[in-house]
C-alpha cells in the first residue's frame, strides 16, 4: 500500500500596513538562529565590506542636522538620500537571513525628513508622511527594538492629527538613544506643549534641536549630551534647569545670557564639554562655574581673532571653585564637609584643553547653507596648564 501523501500546509498572506511599510508582516517577527551563516554567495560577504559598500550611498548625519534645513536635501539631490532605505528594503526581502541581517540596519533609524516635492508643498508631503509612518510604526512592534535614533522635520501642517501618533511611537520605542529634529516651525511652541506635555522618554540621552523644540527637551530627564541647530539656545537652557540636568556632559550651540548662566551652573550638571561659537565669545568667562567642565570648544571661520587666552582662565576658574552652600550652616559642621546644595563637584580625572574647530564662513540665512560648512576644517587642542 503506497504511502499517504503528505498535505501541504497553505499559509495566508501576510497583512500589510501603510504605504511604506509594504511587505512587512503585521506580527511577530522570529529570528533565524544568529548561529546561522552564509557559506556562499552575496550573504556571505564579510559584515566590514557591507558596511563599506553602503557607505557609498548617501545618509543622514549630523552635518545635516545642525543645518537646520526646513528638509534634509532641501540644498540639491533630495532623492539621493531615499536609495539607502530603498537599497537595504530590498536586501531584507532576500531571504531570512538576509532579513536578519538587513532589518536592523533599515529600521536603526526612524526618519521623517525627506521629500521630492523640493518646490511644492513640501510640509504636506513632511506632515503626510509622519502620519503614515508612525501609524505603520505602531502596528509593526517587532520593529520597535531595532529603532536607536529618530530623525523628524516637525511642521504645522494638521498638527493636532499628526503629533499624537508621533508622540506615542516615540514612548513605546524602548531602544532610541538620540532624537535629531533638523527643523521646528517656530511658531508651533503651544502644540509642542500640548502634545509632549507630561510625557517622559526616559532612554533619550542625546538630542539636537531648535531653541523653539525645548518642549521637547523638559520631557527627556536622563538627557547627556545636547545640541542647538537654531536661535541662541535660552529657552533650551531654561528647559534643562527644570529637569535637574543631572547627568548632563555635551553643551554645544548655545549662548544664553549671565542671568540664565548663573540658573545653569546653581543646577549643578556635571558638565564636561561646551561648545560655543567665537561670535559669542562674551559666553566663555561665564563658564568658570562649572567644576567638571574639562573641554570648551570654539567654532570660528578662518581670518577671526580668537581669545583663547579667556577660554583658559575660564577652565583654571572651573578647576578652583567651590560655590558657597546656601542658607545658615550650624556651627559644628566643618565648612569643607559639602561644596553646596546644587551638588557642583569634579567628577572627571582627564586634562583640561581647549579645542579650536575652524570652519569655512557661512552666511546667515539657512538657505544658503551647505553641509560642508559644518565640517570642521582644522582642529587644534590647546592643553591648559594650572600655571600657564
Amino acid at each position: 500500500m503506497p504511502p499517504k501523501r503528505t498535505k501541504r500546509v497553505k499559509i495566508a498572506p501576510a497583512s500589510v500596513s501603510e504605504s511604506g511599510f509594504k511587505n512587512l508582516p503585521v506580527l511577530d517577527h522570529t529570528f533565524a538562529s544568529s548561529t546561522t551563516t552564509a557559506s556562499q554567495g552575496f550573504l556571505a560577504i564579510p559584515n566590514e565590506l557591507v558596511s563599506q559598500i553602503l557607505s557609498y550611498y548617501p545618509e543622514i548625519k549630523t552635518i545635516h542636522i545642525l543645518m537646520n534645513p526646513t528638509f534634509i536635501g532641501n540644498w540639491k539631490d533630495a532623492e539621493n538620500y531615499f536609495v539607502r532605505f530603498d537599497v537595504l528594503r530590498s536586501l531584507s526581502q532576500l531571504c531570512r537571513l538576509a532579513r536578519d541581517i538587513y532589518l536592523p540596519l533599515l529600521w536603526e533609524r526612524f526618519q521623517v525628513c525627506l521629500t521630492t516635492n523640493v518646490e511644492g508643498q513640501w510640509f504636506r508631503s513632511i506632515g503626510q508622511t509622519m502620519e503614515r509612518k508612525s501609524k505603520g510604526m505602531l502596528r509593526n512592534k517587532y520593529l520597535w527594538p531595532y529603532v536607536k535614533v529618530v530623525t523628524v522635520t516637525l511642521t504645522r501642517f494638521q498638527i493636532s492629527k499628526i503629533l499624537p501618533p508621533f508622540v506615542k511611537l516615540l514612548r513605546a520605542l524602548p531602544n532610541v538613544h538620540t532624537l535629531e529634529i533638523p527643523h521646528a516651525h517656530s511658531a508651533m511652541t503651544g502644540a509642542l506643549k500640548q502634545a509632549f506635555g507630561g510625557k517622559t522618554f526616559p532612554t533619550i540621552q542625546r538630542i539636537i534641536l531648535p531653541t523653539c523644540a525645548h518642549e521637547i527637551l523638559r520631557c527627556c530627564p536622563e538627557i547627556r549630551e545636547v545640541t542647538c541647530n537654531e536661535d541662541d539656545g535660552g529657552r533650551l537652557i531654561g528647559a534643562l534647569v527644570q529637569n535637574g540636568c543631572k547627568k548632563l556632559e555635551v553643551l554645544r550651540g548655545v549662548s544664553p545670557g549671565p542671568v540664565l548662566m548663573k540658573r545653569f551652573s546653581a543646577a549643578g550638571p556635571p558638565l564636561r564639554c561646551i561648545s560655543i561659537a567665537n561670535k559669542y565669545k562674551e559666553v566663555i568667562p561665564m563658564c568658570g562655574k562649572f567644576p567638571s567642565l574639562r573641554i570648551i570648544e570654539i567654532d570660528y571661520s578662518e581670518g577671526v581673532q580668537i581669545d583663547v587666552q579667556s577660554a583658559k582662565d575660564s577652565l583654571r576658574a572651573s578647576a578652583k571653585y567651590k560655590p558657597v552652600k546656601k542658607g545658615k550652616k550650624p556651627r559644628r559642621e566643618s565648612e569643607d564637609e559639602d561644596l553646596s546644595d546644587s551638588g557642583l563637584v569634579d567628577l572627571y580625572s582627564d586634562p583640561r584643553v581647549i579645542r579650536l574647530r575652524k570652519f569655512l564662513p557661512r552666511s546667515p540665512y539657512y538657505y544658503n547653507l551647505s553641509p560642508e560648512q559644518f565640517i570642521p576644517l582644522e582642529v587644534k587642542e590647546l592643553p591648559v596648564e594650572d600655571s600657564d
